[in-house]
């Protein structure tokens, strides 16, 4: 099956005049802000700005750049990703700028953005998700317990300043985290801004507190959000979620579908599921009970927990820890007693709930004289998302 790769490869000779900016186009463009670009397209206006393709031979001259480790859950093909659009006419002249990149260990912060130029009139804001960090990691977590999180005001910062210093309608986007700070940045940006944005694209992010859906900022852009999830996804149904507007088929298993480059598609579109399978229905139910049986104060208890387990033995990132797992494990030996406790506990509170759901499945169905849901249907298009 075709992916983003393939897409490329055969549809790249197509101006964005030829065939308008779709989809696709949008998952291709939010894995360019994990690039490695800084001081290569840090321009910060479109004078200064630098085409895909210079940017491309740039890194790739770099050997330190180019030997960089993506880490270990940020896909190895980002650099092939670049190459290939790089070279093709429909990437290669859109111009990139305001790449920002913000790890800041005080604050537990980790965010990244880009700027890409579109050639169109518009340029789209590329917000990078979670990378191999464990502090990346650790903000994702203070999500559960936290109406904000630093990352997400860089993100409303940057879309501030981007607008002000680039001319069009505006595009935002990202995957996994990045589509959160995505949709975050679009409903806390002022009027004036939120009247540029074309789409907010939110590809498999997670949602936010009730609070954060409930405000008006929120609903001034909800029309205009388009969220695409793969059929077993859990990161995208985490917190308070909108509406799922598409549901694609990948060739990943269970957790790996999150990687977009398992996203199957035919020509210009995702290849569509029928809906959400089974097993992400039931991890999302449990997870959703778990979370309901704590309070603010025992989430951060947990996440601060985790965070300790993971970092105990001076682990900076998850490839630190996938180097070597086996004294990752003896190093959980040198936690200490309250820490282990709040970890264990919390195991078995997420055990039992998932044993819940499941004996709940289990029983008769009600006869209601309705069939029962097999998944989350596609909703009709949006005319203003294509």
């Amino acid at each position: 099956m075709s992916n983003i790769l393939d897409y490329i490869d055969w549809r790249g000779d197509l101006s964005l005049n030829a065939s308008p900016f779709c989809e696709v186009d949008n998952l291709i463009l939010t894995q360019l802000s994990f690039a490695y670009l800084e001081s290569i397209a840090d321009g910060m206006n479109r004078r200064e700005s630098i085409t895909l393709r210079e940017a491309a031979r740039r890194y790739f001259a770099d050997p330190d750049r180019r030997s960089k480790s993506m880490g270990a859950l940020v896909p190895d093909e980002v650099p092939e990703l670049l190459r290939r659009a790089a070279k093709s006419p429909r990437f290669g002249d859109m111009r990139l700028a305001r790449f920002e990149s913000i790890m800041d260990k005080t604050v537990q912060t980790q965010f990244a953005a880009l700027c890409i130029l579109l050639g169109d009139g518009s340029f789209y804001v590329s917000y990078r998700g979670t990378d191999d960090s464990l502090i990346g990691w650790k903000e994702d977590l203070n999500m559960g317990f936290m109406e904000q999180v630093p990352a997400q005001e860089h993100a409303r910062r940057y879309l501030e300043d981007a607008a002000k210093n680039l001319r069009g309608t505006i595009r935002i986007g990202g995957h996994s985290k990045g589509g959160n700070l995505a949709i975050y940045a679009a409903a806390h940006a002022s009027h004036r801004v939120q009247k540029r944005i074309v789409c907010v694209y939110n590809n498999d992010g997670p949602g936010f507190s009730r609070r954060i859906m409930q405000s008006d900022g929120y609903s001034a852009i909800r029309d205009r959000i388009l969220t695409i999830v793969p059929q077993f996804s859990v990161v995208g149904l985490l917190l308070e979620h909108g509406e799922v507007d598409r549901v694609v088929k990948s060739t990943g298993s269970g957790l790996w579908q999150h990687d977009p480059f398992t996203w199957q598609l035919v020509g210009r579109e995702f290849l569509r599921a029928e809906g959400l399978s089974p097993e992400s229905r039931r991890v999302e139910k449990a997870l959703r009970a778990w979370v309901a049986e704590m309070n603010c104060e025992q989430r951060r208890d947990l996440v601060e927990a985790l965070y300790k387990a993971f970092t105990v033995n001076n682990a900076e990132t998850l490839s630190d820890i996938a180097a070597d797992k086996f004294d990752f494990i003896k190093s959980l030996g040198k936690l200490d007693d309250k820490t282990r406790d709040v970890i264990f506990s919390m195991g078995k509170l997420l055990l039992r709930e998932g044993m819940r759901v499941a004996r709940e499945e289990r029983l008769p169905q009600k006869k209601t004289g309705r069939k029962a849901e097999k998944g989350l249907p596609s909703p009709p298009d949006k005319g203003v998302k294509k």
